[in-house]
């Protein structure tokens, strides 16, 4: 039986997921365009890149459907055209799948979905946010979060850089925010639990704080917000809801509730199972001579550093935070994308690797994967094998890794173990105007 309490909850629980969809959209214009320079990775290598025009046309429509479904009084329709049209438009680029995206389109299609029962909508929404907090915080259990990520956001907090000996409280207390929030005695508890860590965060990564990550801002803002609107005064559990089964409600159980543990053994994306400033992720870097670096677009260029080694490298972390305001989507076909797109602007030049840093899942070591230009344009979208039979098994540690290059006019890559690279040396443009550039940044 619809209530008119549950449908005033619905319309503000869709109120505000729009607003936070659009303040990502604000946030990080350049993820959703096609015109830039950070290479697009379709999901099917058939799609090609909107040209523009075209591809702002689709973010212009975008925002005008989030608006009018906002201002309508029957939204369920234009709902139902959004999603559509927001998760056509992500096939074009998977750095698209964004977590809080990919929660805003769930939630929007429980709102639209069931608009006859809101009682329905409500359930699955709550499903999806304790969901959200629960695997969050069991991905958190690895050193890199305790050890790393955890200190690194007490940083702002100069009182409180004690607290990192407890981190492992961390984890344990978002796990059991997100059970603590499907049972009625337990929610209130969950939901101030909620509020601090979203204080907590935004502390950390805000204005005040380390100022970084901007795109998430309003994501942790609008997680709060739903956290009190979907939890304070809710009465009915899970169980009444799983007895009537709506389809939709089945559905979200497995994709929220159940497929995320495939992740700890890397079965599933690390987004798709909120693995969120976990410590454990994969990362990329390209390596390149600095011949070939000159080579490149000065907007790419911009983005190069050198490191201990005196080899020029191109962090893709770093390269979509200042191009696309947002995170790349860490998964080794999209580096391996990412890779081919930069060596085919090169010239595919002997001169440049690829390594991809496996992170560690419960069930495989971490590992360094090696990617010679010729190997990322002669194979099969996503499929190119490794260089080096040796090194695909081999235990990766992230401060260990560095690539130097022989002296010679017949350039040879080389690998080996050495000190950590700098992560704050020079930008290319900065070694070109500066011989000094080097020893005074990156300790050479």
């Amino acid at each position: 039986m619809i209530t008119t309490h549950n449908d005033g909850i619905v319309r503000r629980l869709q109120i505000g997921v729009s607003v936070g969809l659009l303040a990502g959209f604000a946030l990080s214009p350049k993820l959703w365009l096609g015109s830039r320079l950070y290479p697009l990775t379709p999901l099917f290598g058939f799609l090609r890149p909107l040209p523009y025009p075209f591809d702002f046309a689709v973010l212009a429509c975008l925002v005008v459907l989030l608006v009018w479904a906002v201002i309508s009084a029957a939204p369920a329709r234009l709902l139902a055209i959004l999603i559509g049209l927001a998760a056509a438009y992500s096939l074009w680029d998977q750095s698209r799948w964004q977590p809080w995206f990919y929660q805003y389109l769930w939630m929007l299609a429980a709102v639209s979905i069931s608009r006859h029962k809101s009682e329905d909508a409500l359930g699955a929404s709550r499903l999806i946010l304790a969901a959200i907090y629960f695997w969050s915080g069991v991905h958190k259990f690895n050193a890199g979060f305790l050890h790393e990520t955890f200190p690194w956001m007490l940083e702002p907090f100069p009182f409180a850089h004690g607290l990192a000996k407890l981190a492992i409280l961390a984890p344990v207390i978002e796990v059991s925010m997100g059970a603590g929030l499907l049972f009625r005695p337990f929610r209130r508890t969950a939901v101030i639990g909620a509020l601090a860590m979203h204080a907590f965060i935004l502390a950390s990564i805000g204005p005040l704080g380390h100022n970084w990550d901007n795109v998430i801002w309003p994501w942790n803002l609008t997680m709060a917000y739903m956290a009190v609107l979907l939890f304070w005064r809710a009465d009915e559990g899970i169980l009444p809801i799983w007895r009537r089964r709506p389809a939709f409600f089945r559905l979200v159980l497995f994709v929220f509730g159940l497929a995320p543990v495939l992740s700890l053994a890397g079965l599933l994306d690390s987004y798709l199972a909120f693995s969120l400033y976990s410590g454990n992720r994969n990362e990329a870097t390209i390596y390149m001579s600095g011949s070939v670096a000159d080579t490149l677009p000065e907007r790419i260029q911009e983005q190069i550093t050198v490191n201990e080694s005196q080899v020029d490298e191109l962090d893709i972390f770093n390269w979509s935070f200042e191009e696309l305001n947002a995170p790349p989507y860490s998964e080794p076909r999209v580096f391996r994308n990412i890779g081919r797109r930069v060596c085919a602007i090169a010239g595919a030049p002997r001169e440049m690797v690829l390594t991809i840093r496996m992170k560690a899942t419960w069930f495989r070591r971490p590992r360094l994967l090696t990617y010679t230009c010729r190997e990322l344009l002669h194979a099969g979208h996503g499929q190119a094998p490794p260089l080096g039979p040796s090194l695909a098994g081999r235990t990766f540690h992230s401060l260990e890794l560095g690539v130097a290059l022989k002296s010679g006019r017949d350039a040879q890559w080389r690998r080996q173990i050495l000190p950590g690279g700098c992560r704050t040396g020079c930008s290319l443009q900065a070694r070109l105007r500066s011989s000094s550039c080097r020893s005074s940044l990156c300790g050479m």
